[in-house]
């Protein structure tokens, strides 16, 4: 199994570089952007390695620890967008905080409010220029527009249906 070591060791590297990114340069939690840039930047590295450090089939060992370091990559950044972005999440890291109470859900929902996400999520839209405000009224940018048939198209393509 040492011919899939560059994979593995180029995730615990990217793991360490994200954490070291939003402790020592963000001093908070990188952004999914960062962590995505940091991904690519560590799968060309994985594949450059493996190219000058192989003597024997060095593409087709460079393609497989690209293969390994991707998956474990993505599996990484699902947990990590998961914990950052879940609001189920959140209420049940906040229910443990205050567990001795015997009202802890509803003290825990009561800090996380409906209306705070929805607002949130409409700033976050706003600054990804997918969405703009028009008078009374928000609309699709050109940019939400392509974003959204892009995603449907995916979505009829994985057969999983167009809704949220």
């Amino acid at each position: 199994m040492t011919f899939l070591v560059y994979g593995v060791i180029g995730v615990v590297l990217f793991v360490g570089l994200v954490q070291a990114h939003g402790r020592l340069i963000l001093r908070r939690t990188p952004p999914v952007p960062h962590l995505l840039a940091l991904w690519l930047l560590g799968a060309a590295a994985v594949f450059a390695a493996v190219l000058v450090g192989e003597a024997s089939r060095p593409v087709v060992l460079s393609a497989l620890n690209l293969a390994v370091y991707l998956c474990l990559g993505e599996i990484y950044l699902f947990f990590y967008a998961a914990a950052i972005g879940s609001l189920s999440v959140r209420i049940m890291v906040k229910m443990l905080e205050l567990e001795p109470l015997p009202d802890a859900l509803e003290r825990a929902i009561a800090h996380y409010s409906p209306a705070m996400f929805f607002e949130l999520r409409i700033q976050n839209l706003r600054s990804q220029r997918l969405l703009a405000e028009a008078g009374d009224r928000y609309r699709l940018t050109p940019k939400g527009c392509r974003w959204v048939r892009y995603g449907v198209f995916l979505k009829r393509l994985l057969g999983v249906g167009i809704g949220g």
